[in-house]
């Protein structure tokens, strides 16, 4: 039997640890293209072209009263890239990122009668995942 704990996953964002997540799924990680594309001729050959796209994106979705925002909004105004990485350290050890990344744009704020959640783009050039 495994046991998933929320705990053993960490977001890293230019050195600085990521706190304050939402509840539910609170990261995600994906690459913007598939890997290959197939292309069928006209007698049924195939030919697959391998993506030079490395980019990809780490989404991240906070409490609207993490302090993770407030660093995620100043780190937005920066025109030099920074490092990225969503690690989980669980039964399947993973490391998704890169070292080229930007935030996509301010993440959009509402508020209501219960606390509410914000959620965050960042776009990653040198995206791997292992």
């Amino acid at each position: 039997m495994r046991t998933y704990d929320p705990k053993d996953v960490n977001v890293i964002v230019d050195g600085r640890y990521l706190t304050g997540f939402a509840s539910g799924t609170f990261v995600s990680v994906e690459k913007d293209e598939d890997k290959y594309t197939a292309y069928v001729g006209a007698q049924g050959e195939v030919v697959r072209a391998e993506s030079a796209n490395n980019m990809g994106k780490i989404i991240v979705t906070l409490e609207h009263t993490s302090p993770s925002n407030t660093f995620l909004s100043n780190l937005a105004k920066r025109r030099e890239p920074f490092a990225a990485y969503m690690i989980d350290r669980g039964s399947r050890e993973v490391t998704a990122g890169g070292s080229q990344c930007w935030i996509l744009k301010d993440a959009d704020e509402d508020r209501g009668s219960e606390p509410s959640e914000v959620e965050w783009t960042i776009v990653v050039a040198d995206y791997e995942k292992r």
